[in-house]
This record gives C-alpha cells, structure tokens and sequence, in this order.
C-alpha cells in the first residue's frame, strides 16, 4: 500500500503524463498528415496566386511613381518605377515555375507581351520627364501608360482567379481528409479526458480532501479556538502533520493560561499611566474610528468615554478643529514643510483653556498606517504667563510713548532753533537725539501693535482691495530706497487675481515689512520680486530676493518674537525683531500661514498664504 503523500502523487502524474504522451502523439501524427496534404495542395497555387498578387501591387507602385513624377514633385520618382519593372520582371518568373495548369501559358505569354509594351512606354514618358516636359508625359501616361497598365492589370487578375480557383476545388478533398482525422482525434482526446478524471478523483481523494479537512481545523485554531483537535486519518505527512499541530495546540493552550493573568495586569497598568496624564489623549485607528480616550478629553467635550470606543471620531468629537487635524495632521495645505500647530481654545466649567495639539502617526510591521495619537498638551498656565507678558509690555509701551513724545517735541524745538542758534556740535548732538527718539518711537508703535494683534483687540476694515493695487501701495515708499541701493524691484501679479475683502492697512504693512527685509538683506545690483498667484481657493503672497539667504536652522525661529538672524555688520540699531512677528500675527488673524524658504547664498523666499473664503466668513463677521 502506498504510505506517503510524494508516491500517490507521483503515481497520479505519471498516469496522467502517459495518457497525454499518447493522446499527444497521437493528434501530432494526424495533424501532421493533415498539414503535409494540405500543404501539397496549396504550394501548387499558391506561388501563382502570390506573384499575381506582387505583379499587381508593382504595376499600382509603377504607376503612382510615374503620375508623382509627372507633377515635377519628386525627382527620384523616375528611379522608382525602375525598381518596379525590377520586382514585375521577379515576379513573373516566379508565376512561370509555377505554372500548373495548360490554360496558364497562353496567359503568361499575354501578360509578357503587355508587359514589354508597357515598360517601353514608361520609360518614353520618363524620358520626357527628364526633359522638363511635364505636361506632356501627363497626358502621354493618361493616353497611353494607363490604358496599358489597366489591361497588364486585367491579365493578372485573370492569372490571379484561375489559380484562386484551383485553390476552391481542392477545398473538398481536404475537408474529407480534416473531417477523419478530428473524428479520431476526438475520440482520442475523449478517452484521456475521462482517464484524467479518475485519476483526479482518486488524488483528490487521498491528497487534497484530508488537507482542506486539515486546514480548515487550523483556521479554527487561528481564531482562538484552542480546544480543537485534527482528526489522524492517515499514515502519510499529512497524518504525521496532524499528530504535531495537536501537540503544538496543547502547548499553546498552557502557555495561554500561563500568560494570560500576566498580560491583564500589564494592560491595567498601561490604563492606569495613561489616565494619570494631565494632558488629553486621543488614539484613532487608519478610518479615524476612536481606540481610545482618557478622561481629559472626555470631560473637554462632554462625552462618555468608554462609550465613545469605537465610534466615528467625528461622530463622538464635533469639534470641526479636532477633527480637521485627523484627517490632515500636521500637513500644511500648500505643500511646504510641516508647520507648527497652533494652541486651540476652549471655554469649559467656567474657565478659559488651552491646548497645543501633537499629531502622531503610527504605523505597522509592514508599514501601513495602524492609528493616529494625538496628545492636548496644557499649556494654560504657559498662555497665561504670555498674556500678562504681553500686557505688561501694551502698559510699558503706552506710558513709554509719553515721555518719548515730549522728547521728541524737544528736540524739534531745539532743532529748528527757536531757543536760539546752535553751534555745529550742538547740531550734531540733536541730530543724534533726534534719530534716537524716531527708533524709540517706532520700537513703541511695534509694541503696542503686537499686543493688539495677540489680545485680538485690534479692530479690522472691511475693505475691497485689488491685489495689484495693494503690492503697488505697500511698495510705493521704499521705491526711494531702492533706488539709493541700486537693487531693482520686480513685481509679478496675473490680471486674473480676485479682489479680497479685508485691512488694506495690515496687509499692506506685511507686505511692506517683506519688501524692506528683502531690501536689507540684497546687495546692489541684486533683484527683489513680488509675485501673487491664486491656488486651491486662496490667495498667495511671495516675495523673493537674491540677498544672502538664511541657514536652515533660522527659518522656523525668525518669525519669533525679538528674533534677529543677522551678521554683525548687518546691526540695525532700533530693530528689535518685531517685524516678521507682527506679520505672523496678522496673516494667522486670517487663518493663513507665513513660511520661509532659504538657501545661504542664494537668496531668499518669503510667502504668506490666505485662505479666499477665510478672509470673506472672518470679514463677515466682523461685519
């Protein structure tokens, strides 16, 4: 008795093998017969039927070259209807070895006749051709050549059907021949078809039926069904398989009940960690479906938290801000670096919030997305502190401003000389004063701006603006300045741009501060360009110098506030990095984004992004 799985097998295929050995012999023996007749048959008249055919094709090439040549539009038509007398004159000769039948000679001494006639005459109209007589080998080729060709044509096409003929009349001893040979082939083919099927009954039988059993029982095993048990069968590998998966299933089964008290405790204590975390904590799966949750943020939105477990984030969430961070986190829109998010806030119990959401994506063996953690980090206390910082220097500057003012009136006073004359050094010396008090001046004006601007006490216009009239107005006083310098100012504005409803003021003021920071940083000779595009429903402002450019390091940092990347021969006193905080705050106030792109020596890029729709719901109501 067969024992092993390799021997039924190999039995099964060597049966198989011989039927199809036979079976295959057997049609290639008749098949070739078949072929070897046929072949007889149509090399008769096929050679004929083929010459006929070129004959054909080479009188219609022959014919077209001539015509062609005749317009004077190609001078090596001549040549070509050489080369098809050529292939005429070969394939005639390869119709007369293949004459079979009696009727064919007259023809073929017709078709050479007319041939002779015809190349005598094509040769007369090219040598007129040459001649320049254009005209009249048109009509000598209508007159003459194409009467000939035509009938040349006739006798081929005779020579062509007669052969063609032939071909039909032998359909009917080779149809009774294929006929025979497919009868026997059939009953051939059916035999081994129905040998095949026992053979395959039998293999499925002793191989595959016992192993669907066998893997079906494991799949079982693989949901957790440990206290199955495969059924021994046989003697062969997949009885002796059988024997060793019980025995890993037993093992399996103590190493669960060994473990399982264990694993518990380690999740417990994980829960525990992350309940303790002050800071609110959101875990969602790759479809944005809730894993998990602590109390933080469930008492945040007032939700049950267990009972949101595997909900719809957006379903159980209806914060649009957190749920639009899920979909796109940390992912800026116009496809730049990743940008910082800003601190959310929220009214809860009585009490004013805020939270710093951090994104974290997280990602499986094989690389696919498994889950997105987002971490609420407090930093309450941190935006209180930053207010009271923030106030305290709105009261600085505002009593600063004063005594500032009533300097600046002195100096005026002496300047103009209305106390009495001034010597040249005590004209110098109130000059001194004078550029003193104008940078103190601005240092407080910047000041208290940016402390509006963060306390959102600042009070907006609803103003249509044109964006070609705004970069113009913006860059209206530093025309001089760049003149002085000797750096030229492009500006790079489409007529299609939309008009905008927001603050000509504070825009302008963005604008003005990129342009003059591109300006200071831009030797002479260099270029400063403004451009304006319209992008995915928002409006994008860059300006872009050739100056020194930034290290990479700077480009986050600089929009900081009281952050200055600059050599020491750059110092400007006065300037206390104000400028690029104060446009921060402003495109934000519109829920745009400010970046910076930077390569040292090659100069610099400084776009804003402002969203068209934000600006148009913000204006509204303000409005």
């Amino acid at each position: 008795m067969i024992q092993t799985i390799r021997a039924k097998i190999i039995l099964a295929f060597i049966g198989l093998v011989l039927l199809n050995v036979i079976a295959g012999f057997w049609s290639i023996y008749n098949f070739y017969y078949l072929g070897t007749t046929v072949a007889t048959i149509v090399r008769e008249n096929y050679r004929s039927v083929l010459a006929a055919e070129n004959m054909v094709k080479s009188l219609e090439r022959g014919d077209n070259a001539l015509l062609l040549a005749t317009e004077g539009e190609d001078s090596t038509s001549g040549a070509a209807f050489g080369e098809n007398k050529e292939l005429f004159n070969h394939w005639y000769d390869q119709a007369v070895r293949s004459t079979v039948f009696p009727t064919q000679e007259h023809l073929r001494d017709s078709i050479q006749s007319a041939y002779q006639r015809y190349a005598l005459q094509g040769d007369h109209a090219v040598a007129m051709i040459r001649q320049g007589a254009f005209r009249e080998a048109k009509q000598y080729f209508y007159e003459r050549v194409r009467h000939t060709s035509d009938y040349l044509r006739t006798l081929c096409f005779q020579l062509f059907e007669i052969n063609q003929a032939a071909m039909y009349n032998a359909e009917a001893r080779t149809h009774s021949l294929s006929n025979q040979i497919a009868f026997g082939t059939m009953i051939a083919s059916v035999i081994a078809l129905a040998l095949s099927i026992l053979a395959t009954a039998w293999l499925t039988k002793v191989v595959i039926t016992p192993a669907e059993r066998l893997t079906e029982t494991v799949k079982q095993i693989g949901k957790g069904k440990l206290d199955l048990k495969i059924d021994v069968l046989s003697d062969d590998e997949i009885g002796q398989l059988s024997r060793e998966f019980n025995k890993m299933t037993e093992r399996l089964r103590q190493y669960e009940q060994m473990n399982i008290e264990q694993i518990l405790s380690e999740k417990r204590k994980s829960e525990t960690i992350v309940a303790s975390i002050s800071d609110g904590l959101i875990m969602t799966d790759a479809e944005h479906k809730i894993l998990h949750m602590n109390h933080v943020v469930a008492d945040l939105f007032a939700i049950d938290q267990h009972a949101s477990i595997g909900r719809p984030l957006d379903d159980a969430i209806h914060d649009t801000r957190i749920v639009a961070l899920f979909h796109e986190p940390g992912v800026r829109e116009d496809g730049g670096r990743e940008a910082k998010m800003r601190t959310l806030q929220f009214d809860h119990a009585g009490k004013r919030l805020y939270y710093r959401p951090k994104m974290t994506r997280i990602f499986d063996a094989e690389g696919g997305l498994y889950g997105i953690l987002m971490l609420l980090q407090d930093v309450t206390q941190f935006k209180e502190l930053d207010r009271m910082k923030s106030d305290f220097i709105a009261t600085l500057s505002h009593e600063f401003r004063t005594p500032v003012t009533s300097i600046n009136m002195s100096v005026d006073i002496l300047n103009r000389g209305i106390l009495g004359p001034l010597n040249d050094k005590q004209k110098e010396l109130i000059d001194s004063a004078k550029g003193d008090c104008t940078r103190l001046t601005k240092l407080a004006r910047e000041l208290l701006q940016l402390s509006k601007l963060e306390s959102g006490k600042v009070q907006l216009k609803n103003e249509e603006l044109n964006v070609h009239t705004l970069v113009e107005s913006s860059i209206h006083s530093l025309l001089v300045q760049f003149g002085e310098k000797g750096v030229r100012l492009e500006t790079d504005i489409p007529a299609g741009i939309p008009t905008i409803v927001a603050d000509e003021q504070q825009l302008s003021s963005v604008v003005t501060n990129l342009v003059s920071n591109a300006l200071k940083y831009t030797d002479s000779g260099g270029i400063v360009t403004v451009r304006a595009r319209e992008q995915n429903d928002a409006l994008i402002i860059a300006v872009a110098d050739t100056g020194q450019g930034i290290a990479p390091e700077h480009l986050e940092e600089i929009f900081d506030k009281f952050v200055q990347v600059k050599r020491t021969s750059d110092a400007t006193p006065g300037s206390v990095g104000l400028g690029l905080a104060i446009a921060k705050e402003v495109v934000e106030l519109y829920g745009g984004q400010i970046w910076a792109e930077s390569t040292p020596g090659s100069g610099s890029v400084f776009s804003f992004r402002l969203p068209l729709h934000q600006i148009s719901k913000l204006e509204q109501a303000r409005g």
